[in-house]
């Protein structure tokens, strides 16, 4: 069986070529570089090994991940509009749900986050 569809999370240190400069394209990667170095550079190859690749993919973008939201509600920017820098699991589980069942986002980085 040969697999061509793959969905991941990441940060916005991935960049994507959707990517305009704001707040929540360019922050992340700057504290990732500073702050984290060796997960920065990982995140890099990765990024690198995706986008050459021969597959259906789609890399689901978050920030803060760990903040509760009492809302059901979540919104989408491809990196081309400020996205809020938070988002609950739970509207990251909804999301990637919608992006398989869907197979929509396709050679996209959708961040993902709290409305």
């Amino acid at each position: 069986m040969r697999v061509n569809r793959f969905i991941t999370l990441a940060t916005p240190t991935v960049q994507s070529k959707d990517d305009r400069k704001n707040f929540t394209t360019v922050v992340p990667g700057i504290m990732a570089k500073i702050l984290f170095p060796n997960a920065y550079r990982e995140m890099k190859k990765i990024e690198q090994l995706i986008k050459n690749s021969e597959l259906n993919w789609t890399v689901v973008r978050i920030i803060n991940p760990n903040v509760k939201h009492k809302k059901d509600t979540y919104d989408v920017s491809l990196g081309d509009t400020t996205a809020k820098m938070a988002v609950s699991r739970e509207n990251i589980g909804k999301f990637m749900y919608l992006v398989a069942l869907q197979n929509s986002y396709v050679g996209q980085m959708p961040i993902v986050f709290n409305k």
